[in-house]
């Protein structure tokens, strides 16, 4: 597998991986990702295999922390390494940087449990921990994990601004929530 920032050819298979592996509430519009990474503000990391995008992952980072706004994997791919591998080499790339993700929060009666259930496993195998930080918005209720030192709620609200601009961060309704 080949780790690289994305190039022009690979953006549509980008979107059809982003568009099968992301709910629509957790989307945000293509356009906007892309303008992310092509005015700077975000950088995309593909998997590839020869000419086969595996998988990507969206960073956003700024001087002292990062966060991973998007990581998918193709479903032909899926349980093969491709996330794990995508996640250690974003964690190389950001030595010694404090990263953070979202996850949907676990809940016994949530439609998709065991789903994340094993979302939440995966990262835990892969060096995440628990923030303790708790969100709700537009996009759900969600749990930020990290990996490495302690993430404060000002830190880490001021990472999601930074990603989202703005305009988006106040359309996405984000506050934290207690535990």
């Amino acid at each position: 597998m080949k780790f690289t920032e994305v190039d022009n050819k690979q953006w549509k298979a980008v979107k059809e991986i982003y568009m099968e592996a992301f709910p629509k509430a957790e989307r945000k519009p293509f356009f906007t990702l892309k303008h992310s990474v092509k005015s700077g503000k975000a950088k995309l990391f593909t998997a590839t295999q020869g000419n086969e995008l595996l998988g990507f992952v969206v960073a956003f980072a700024d001087q002292e922390m990062v966060m991973v706004d998007y990581l998918a994997v193709s479903q032909k791919v899926r349980s093969r390494g491709t996330g794990s591998y995508l996640m250690q080499e974003i964690c190389k790339y950001y030595a010694g940087k404090k990263i953070v993700l979202l996850i949907e929060r676990l809940d016994d009666q949530a439609e998709n449990k065991e789903q994340r259930v094993a979302r939440r496993k995966f990262y835990l195998k892969n060096g995440f921990l628990s923030t303790d930080i708790f969100i709700e918005g537009a996009s759900g209720n969600m749990e930020v994990l990290r990996f490495g030192d302690v993430v404060s709620k000002e830190e880490y609200m001021a990472i999601q601004k930074y990603a989202l601009g703005k305009i988006f961060f106040a359309l996405s309704r984000i506050q934290i929530v207690e535990k």
